[in-house]
């Protein structure tokens, strides 16, 4: 059975990966963003005809019946980016059409009175390439920022492919998870492939919202941190 999935603010971090997770499943994915398609982003995945970029502007609106729609909040970053994802899941909500909804929130965010309709999955720190200046390991890796505004949330660092094939797996469900990382020492372990340097943020309780998941690394802290720092690299070049 091919399953279709319309993927919100797919060109940003968290949703370019759940594309990229999908299409390895392989589902026919409808990616969907607020700007044109980024082509040497895309190069990544490379060709694949069950991809189609539709810019938000140009999205008509409607949603496949027995489509699976992904709405990343996670990625919205202090709201400056994807903020139309609100827009989305107000919209969807209007439509007598039978789909499955999957929201991605940041730990301590969310909806709960949204979640009766599909799944819903709560993150920590997610990191990798990619990862927005916003965060702090993107900070130092570009050395842009003073690291002492980011929004990392320090109870746990999680490799952000191994997120979204977890929430892949799961999206079927009609269920609420909280990912958590193997080690809840994961953010500092991390950070430590990247500086020396000690950071106030210390490690914070997280209320499980649903059922608590373990995603098992397929990477080490420093070969992702290594993958991390050769993306900005590369981008710096391109630019």
């Amino acid at each position: 059975m091919n399953h279709h999935a319309f993927v919100f603010a797919a060109q940003q971090f968290l949703g370019f990966e759940l594309c990229h997770a999908l299409l390895e499943k392989g589902w026919t994915v409808t990616a969907i963003d607020e700007h044109k398609e980024t082509k040497d982003k895309w190069m990544e995945i490379g060709r694949n005809a069950n991809l189609e970029y539709v810019s938000y502007g140009g999205w008509d609106k409607r949603v496949r019946r027995g489509s699976s729609v992904f709405l990343p909040y996670y990625d919205q970053v202090r709201g400056n980016r994807a903020g139309y994802l609100s827009e989305v899941d107000e919209l969807l909500s209007k439509v007598d059409q039978p789909f499955h909804v999957i929201r991605i929130y940041s730990n301590g965010k969310g909806n709960r009175g949204l979640e009766e309709n599909g799944a819903a999955f709560y993150l920590p720190t997610l990191y990798g390439i990619h990862q927005p200046e916003e965060f702090l390991f993107a900070q130092i890796l570009t050395g842009k920022g003073e690291g002492t505004d980011y929004v990392d949330d320090p109870s746990g660092a999680i490799y952000v492919k191994d997120a979204a094939k977890m929430i892949v797996n799961l999206s079927s469900r009609k269920e609420s998870f909280t990912l958590k990382p193997l080690s809840d020492r994961s953010w500092n372990e991390a950070l430590s492939y990247i500086t020396n340097e000690t950071f106030s943020a210390g490690h914070r309780e997280v209320d499980v919202v649903g059922k608590e998941v373990i995603v098992r690394p397929s990477k080490s802290h420093k070969g992702i941190i290594d993958q991390q720092e050769k993306g900005i690299r590369l981008h710096e070049i391109e630019e």
